[in-house]
Parts: structure tokens; C-alpha cells; sequence
């Protein structure tokens, strides 16, 4: 369940079937490991939700193409972190101002072969909305 509320978003894990607390775990771990400009504000921590900092709806909702050189320096970025976010739906992308942001980190994992090929189906299937070529040059990333 999402709640924004003025300049924050309240995430609660409630996923029917699912470990919630996992992906609670997970996604704290993530938004202070990554702490940088390419994700979230973490604000808040609390049995079963995360607040952070809300900079507007998905990429989506706002139909915004995010300049390639920067979806190539973010996920320089998370090579230099050695994550894959493995859900980089454009839904899950947002701007601060002319920054762009990932959110939603429930999924994602230390890079290991494991989840290569998880990581380029989210390129091809949700990367390549943004500009077809950047699926082979993140491809060469990896």
C-alpha cells in the first residue's frame, strides 16, 4: 500500500503471499547502501512500512523520457555499488527536479550470475521503452 502525504511516501508491506518482512529488510538495506542522488531519501523505518521522500509520480504518469546519459550514469552507479535492481520498470523511476531516481528496491540483489539474466530482461522488457540502444550498452556492463 502507498500514502504520500505533502513531500513523503509511506510504502507498506502487505504483499498478499509474499515475505513481507524480507522485502521490508531488503529495501531498507538497499536505500541506506545506495544513499546517493540516483535513489530516495530514506526518512522512516517502522515494523511493516518506509517513508521516504516523495519527488512526484513514475515516469510513466508523468510520460517522461529521462536523458540516456543519465540512465547509463545510474547504472554505472549501480555497478560501482555491485546491485541489480532486477525491477527497472519505468513505473518505478521518478525525477527530482532534473535527477533521475529508482525506487522500489524489494527486489534487488548483490550482483552475482544468479540474477544476469533477470537484470537484462528488465532491460529489454522496461529499458528499452527509454531508448532501444541502451539495452546493449548495459548490457556490456554487466
Amino acid at each position: 500500500m502507498i500514502e504520500i502525504k505533502n513531500n513523503t511516501i509511506k510504502k507498506t508491506f502487505n504483499y498478499k503471499g509474499e515475505d513481507n518482512q524480507s522485502f521490508l529488510k531488503n529495501e531498507v538495506f538497499w536505500l541506506n547502501y545506495l544513499k546517493s542522488k540516483w535513489v530516495p531519501e530514506l526518512l522512516e523505518v517502522g515494523n511493516n512500512y518506509v517513508i521516504t521522500k516523495y519527488y512526484g509520480s513514475d515516469l510513466i504518469e508523468q510520460k517522461y523520457i529521462p536523458d540516456r546519459q543519465q540512465v547509463i550514469d545510474m547504472f554505472k552507479f549501480f555497478k560501482e555499488k555491485n546491485v541489480f535492481k532486477l525491477n527497472n520498470a519505468l513505473s518505478n523511476m521518478t525525477m527530482n527536479g532534473n535527477q533521475l531516481v529508482a525506487f522500489d528496491w524489494k527486489w534487488a540483489r548483490f550482483r552475482t550470475d544468479k540474477y544476469k539474466d533477470f537484470e537484462v530482461f528488465s532491460y529489454e522488457k522496461w529499458i528499452s521503452k527509454i531508448d532501444s540502444e541502451l539495452v546493449e550498452e548495459l548490457k556490456c556492463m554487466i
